[in-house]
């Protein structure tokens, strides 16, 4: 799974297959959102992830932002059987809520600050 922004009109576009072939949108490419692996500032973009029975909660803990200049803008969960997307709005609480199918298992959680970029957090068979 990759993510992609639209220059033009900042849309966010998901490819979920590598195919090799360019996204493009507003009739421009798209650039792709890398993965930002800075010690720094992972303390600050760690997806929390909290399961009781087929209902998962993600919350970016730390406080971070949620205002016009630094916030999260999605969170993307990513499982065995597709994945789920929630877009986050300016001083939400930066938490969304998603249900899982009965054997969905979370494989990768996504989440966008628009200004640390892309982070991610990988689930081992041992931390599902």
């Amino acid at each position: 799974m990759k993510f992609y922004r639209c220059t033009e009109c900042d849309q966010i576009h998901i490819k979920l297959i590598d195919q090799n072939n360019d996204v493009t949108c507003c009739d421009t490419p798209t650039v792709e959102l890398v993965e930002n692996n800075s010690p720094d500032e992972a303390q600050n973009h760690v997806p929390k992830i909290r399961k009781i029975g087929n209902f998962v909660t993600i919350t970016i803990d730390n406080n971070h932002p949620m205002v016009d200049i630094h916030h999260i803008e999605f969170i993307c969960m990513e499982t065995n059987q597709g994945f789920q997307y929630k877009k986050l709005n300016i001083n939400q609480e930066p938490k969304v809520q998603f249900i899982l199918a009965n054997d969905e298992v979370i494989t990768n959680i996504y989440l966008y600050c628009n200004l640390h970029s892309l982070w991610s957090l990988h689930l081992t068979s041992e931390s599902k």
